[in-house]
């Protein structure tokens, strides 16, 4: 009978050691997840997700952006009889109608680009560089949030005797949602384009020169 119970206790003791050994493995796991893979994870999926934003956007913007006399239709250039240039304006309409079209078209590019995922080895989340590319890969999935807006800004540098060229650049801000086995992660962008270029034949007014007055103009929507 004593043998019986003694069995009995060396094998819950021995059923405690598993237990204390597998709950051991456990904590020391999550913590290594926690502390070393996430981080990894983070890093490597956040530059690389970043990359296909911004890539996805700037196709967009190309795509729309193919008309080279897209300058005159934002720029106006009020000159009086003798040519002098009293006002530069924007086409108010115009910018409206781009801003909406690039907006929504990145939208739906981002999306697109967020269903498609990237892939990680699964290696590469050890922080071992012999790992580093090696093994199944994890598709890394990322979904567009909130709204994607754009900014206009514009330039104006010499370009000789009297001539000035007037640079205009578009700024798409947009943030995704990465979302990882682990955790989630924001991620804004920002890509910044120049979109179009012209040269002043003649005097620009100081009220435009190093002034933020015209890009206020361009930046209709809010």
């Amino acid at each position: 009978m004593k043998k019986g119970l003694n069995y009995l206790k060396k094998i819950k003791h021995k059923v405690k050691i598993i237990m204390v050994i597998i709950i051991t493995i456990v904590i020391v796991g999550l913590i290594y997840l926690n502390v070393v893979v996430n981080p990894i994870i983070i890093s490597t999926s956040t530059a690389k997700i970043r990359s296909l934003s911004q890539r996805a956007v700037e196709t967009v913007v190309w795509q729309v952006i193919s008309d080279s006399a897209i300058y005159d239709s934002l720029i106006t250039i009020v000159r009086n009889d003798n040519g002098k240039i009293l006002a530069i304006n924007s086409n108010a309409v115009s910018i409206n109608m781009l801003a909406l079209e690039l907006t929504q078209k990145a939208q739906l590019a981002l999306s697109d680009t967020g269903a498609k995922g990237v892939n990680i080895p699964i290696g590469t989340f050890s922080g071992m560089p012999i790992f580093t590319g090696r093994g199944p890969s994890i598709n890394i999935k990322m979904l567009p949030i909130g709204t994607i807006y754009c900014k206009f800004n514009s330039s104006f540098t010499s370009a000789g005797i009297n001539q000035t060229n007037h640079r205009i650049y578009l700024t798409v801000h947009s943030s995704v949602s990465m979302i990882l086995p682990t955790a989630s992660q924001i991620i804004d962008t920002e890509t910044q384009l120049m979109i179009s270029e012209s040269i002043i034949v003649g005097e620009i007014p100081q009220t435009y020169l190093n002034s933020t007055s015209l890009d206020e103009m361009m930046n209709l929507i809010p």
